[in-house]
């Protein structure tokens, strides 16, 4: 089985109680063993970043629901690629309402996710940023 790996960074909806994010991990907690998909969702309240990582018609599958749920907008995919290994073993809701903890390998995961995150919001406000017309003096 080709193994693939996903990621992408969105904004939480302005009403996003901590009973969604709950609701968002129960769902995720029962489905991605059945899919074999594993990864990390950070929740951050200015942000969600996941990256997930399974067989491709799976990943395809989540990010057809991840796209549809209004809890959150302007998904931005900034990783896709076919992958030799997990990078986890097991699926991880990382949040600022409940932090879980991760091994020093999780945390190493988190923290490369969340970098390529922020790389890819500073390339989007770039590209916007050329995009606008100067202002009016």
């Amino acid at each position: 089985m080709t193994l693939y790996r996903l990621a992408y960074v969105s904004k939480p909806a302005p009403t996003l109680a901590p009973s969604d994010v709950a609701a968002i991990a129960a769902a995720a907690r029962r489905r991605n063993p059945a899919l074999d998909v594993t990864g990390l969702l950070i929740h951050e309240f200015s942000r969600f970043i996941q990256l997930l990582e399974g067989p491709i018609d799976a990943l395809e599958t989540l990010m057809t629901a991840i796209i549809a749920d209004p809890r959150h907008h302007d998904i931005r995919i900034f990783l896709q690629q076919s992958a030799e290994t997990r990078s986890l073993s097991r699926w991880i809701l990382w949040t600022d309402f409940d932090r879980m903890a991760l091994t020093a390998e999780e945390m190493e995961v988190h923290e490369e996710i969340v970098r390529g995150a922020l790389a890819s919001l500073a390339e989007l406000d770039a590209e916007r940023c050329q995009a606008a017309p100067p202002a009016a003096i």
